[in-house]
């Protein structure tokens, strides 16, 4: 597994951007070289979006830098006031065995603007999507999202996984594994359905978005 290097962040602190070349001196160490380098820009894109607060672990793996995406997308998200009233508890919902190697959970108990992050895990055969703001499906869930999708239906609720053609076939964000390079593509039909809204800024650094 790659693991990549994190620098030139303080938790709390955004008073300037972070030291590109020290970060890439880091990355370069590293066999996760592209990797790297597109953490670098992801870092960068949230920072002068004055959303990022990177995870305390300096190593990031493929799956700690999809986690950390799904915290800072949860940030751009707008939902409706009667499904998040403020300082109401944000559930991030998990659905699968093993997804995303437990990096998930380790979001649990972040905060997410007035909002605690709190993280339950599923399983398909005891699913309970009620109150879900978001719903991260496993990659064990293949054969079984679109029915997970059709459970969701239009309730206020962000679907994510990492399955691949996940927001063609009707998910709302689809985080990918391209060129050793992680990316993400919206659906904004299901979005919208579900009456939630994302700014044109993160519309705008999605390799694709569908429905517009």
């Amino acid at each position: 597994m790659h693991h990549y290097t994190q620098n030139g962040f303080e938790s709390g602190r955004q008073s300037r951007p972070p030291d590109n070349q020290a970060q890439s001196r880091a990355c370069y160490v590293s066999t996760g070289l592209n990797y790297c380098r597109q953490l670098i820009g992801a870092c960068l894109m949230l920072f002068w979006l004055g959303c990022w607060q990177p995870l305390p672990a300096e190593d990031l793996s493929e799956a700690q830098i999809k986690a950390a995406y799904l915290y800072n997308f949860a940030k751009f998200v707008e939902w409706p006031a009667e499904a998040l009233p403020a300082n109401a508890e944000l559930l991030l919902c998990v659905v699968g065995s093993n997804v995303l190697d437990g990096a998930l959970e380790a979001l649990s108990g972040r905060t997410v603007g007035t909002h605690s992050l709190r993280v339950a895990t599923q399983s398909y055969a005891s699913l309970e999507l009620s109150g879900c703001h978001l719903v991260f499906i496993g990659a064990s869930e293949q054969q079984r999202f679109l029915v997970i999708l059709k459970t969701l239906g239009n309730a206020p609720t962000l679907s994510l996984s990492d399955i691949d053609d996940f927001a063609v076939k009707g998910g709302g964000i689809g985080l990918l594994l391209r060129d050793n390079k992680v990316l993400f593509e919206v659906n904004l039909e299901p979005i919208r359905n579900a009456g939630l809204h994302l700014p044109g800024q993160l519309l705008n650094i999605a390799s694709d978005v569908y429905g517009r």
